[in-house]
């Protein structure tokens, strides 16, 4: 019964200790999912204060382009400017492999070779394409100003027929022909949009004065997948050109990155998935992956879906502390119960432990064990008791001393205790009367046991001390384990009455 308490308990602390584990890693796993929305959200942010740059990039270009008087960028008579042009094959511009018109930072891209026909931009590209423009303006509700983007931006001129980048590209190395297709002058948005998998739709609202964005195409430029947006550039109500700029995997990296968890960030695989044709944009991925905890999707536009996938790796090492404390605390409480009924046993054991001998004392003679024995009886199962008693024990003190015959009665009990099953009980009742209680034995099963008590004491009672009488009964139904005892021991008197009667006739 008491085993069965202590494993009850023990499995009520585990249960108990890993339900609150449990709980506490749920909850912390739905504060992780609900965190993946916030990324998504937040780098959204990011993403639509770049567009909003963008268009004002664009208002500013238009402006610019509109103006009667060209902003002043040094030597701007188009006679001096188309003095730097430079051409590369069929290819003509400025700054096509160095800077060699120093005013102008970008490269500009032309099979036009007639340089006054584009010479008059240059000032308004100069000016505003040049600088970055600054995140936002004073007055503003934005808190992105410490994103950081590379984006590429490049200007189409539909009127003059050029590309304009704003950056230094070698044109020895890169042309953009997907723009510069035809054996003429004219630049077709119409055919040349295709290569930025842009639709139908999309280009008519475009040409409308829509800002739109690109499907995910392979940049022939980088050779990798990314997104373009594409601003109208309108002078005097007419569309002059398109303002595209492209977002790389670098640009999605800044848009996301968790500033605030970098640790996360680490374990974060991160891509963009187009939902029309499947490609993607992998932007981040942890240098090495287990398997994903977490699962997250959300649209960015109609035309995308992000993809954030948590390893199982941070939920592990941010829950370290969390696990040591859960395993601890199991153990700890588990120690302390194990503790706790060790020492109930303990107490319990030897208030019914006969201190000399080791055996039961009386105290074990009560009405549990009463009843565990009706049971057994009930379910026909046999149970025999003997009595016994050491022969001449007030002889051994009288001749030797009270220490001898205490040694006397030890050696009796260790024969007994030594003598039985686990399941059978041995007992001292005081002085040097004993009980022995077999469950499942008769009485042949008790004679046995007499006989490996007398061997034992040939072993082990070298001054041939102790000599002992018994007594067996097999119990019936009717019987209770009081009555029993004393039928034993009347048998325990009659075995020696028998031992000893030709001794007393003798003296007679």
């Amino acid at each position: 019964m008491v085993k069965k308490k202590r494993t009850i308990t023990l499995a009520a602390i585990v249960i108990i200790t890993t339900t609150v584990f449990a709980v506490l890693l749920v909850r912390e796993y739905r504060n992780l999912k609900s965190y993946m929305g916030y990324i998504a959200e937040n780098g959204k942010s990011a993403l639509f204060h770049e567009e909003y740059i963008n268009q004002r990039v664009a208002f500013n270009l238009s402006t610019a382009l509109t103006a009667t008087v060209a902003p002043t960028i040094g030597e701007n008579d188009p006679t001096t400017l188309c003095q730097h042009m430079e051409h590369i094959d069929n290819i003509y511009g400025l700054n096509l492999t160095a800077h060699t018109l120093p005013a102008l930072g970008g490269t500009l891209q032309t099979r036009a070779q007639e340089c006054h026909s584009w010479a008059d931009d240059v000032p308004a590209l100069a000016s505003f394409l040049n600088d970055r423009i600054s995140p936002l303006p004073q007055y503003s509700f934005s808190n992105y100003t410490g994103y950081k983007f590379d984006n590429l931006r490049y200007y189409i001129d539909l009127d003059k027929h050029y590309i304009y980048l704003d950056r230094l590209i070698d044109s020895r190395k890169y042309t953009f022909r997907n723009w510069l297709l035809f054996d003429g002058k004219k630049i077709s948005i119409d055919t040349n949009a295709i290569s930025l998998e842009i639709g139908k739709k999309a280009l008519a609202d475009l040409l409308l004065g829509n800002n739109i964005a690109s499907h995910i195409y392979k940049d022939g430029y980088t050779g990798k997948n990314i997104i373009s947006t594409l601003n109208p550039i309108f002078v005097h109500g007419k569309i002059k050109g398109v303002l595209v700029t492209d977002f790389n995997i670098s640009d999605l990296a800044t848009s996301f990155y968790t500033s605030e968890r970098p640790l996360l960030w680490s374990f974060l695989t991160m891509f963009v998935e187009d939902n029309r044709s499947g490609k993607i944009i992998q932007f981040h991925q942890p240098s090495w992956i287990s398997f994903p905890l977490v699962n997250y999707q959300a649209p960015i536009t109609r035309y995308y879906t992000l993809h954030i996938r948590l390893d199982v790796q941070f939920f592990i090492l941010s829950q370290l502390l969390l696990i040591i404390m859960y395993v601890v605390t199991t153990l700890l409480l588990c120690q302390y119960a194990r503790y706790h009924f060790n020492r109930t046993a303990s107490l319990a054991r030897d208030n019914v432990t006969d201190v000399l001998t080791g055996l039961f004392n009386r105290k074990i003679l009560n009405a549990r064990l009463d009843d565990k024995i009706r049971e057994l009886l009930d379910k026909q199962i046999i149970v025999t008791v003997i009595a016994i008693d050491c022969d001449g024990l007030k002889r051994i003190n009288d001749t030797f001393g009270h220490h001898i015959g205490d040694e006397a009665i030890k050696l009796l009990g260790t024969a007994i205790a030594t003598s039985l099953r686990k399941s059978d009980y041995g007992i001292r009742l005081g002085g040097d009367e004993f009980n022995i209680i077999l469950l499942d034995a008769g009485l042949d099963k008790a004679r046995e046991v007499i006989q490996r008590i007398t061997d034992r004491l040939q072993q082990t009672d070298n001054r041939r001390l102790v000599a002992f009488s018994w007594g067996i009964y097999q119990m019936s139904k009717q019987d209770t384990l009081e009555t029993a005892l004393i039928k034993a021991d009347e048998l325990l008197y009659e075995h020696k009455e028998r031992k000893y009667a030709p001794r007393n006739r003798n003296v007679h």
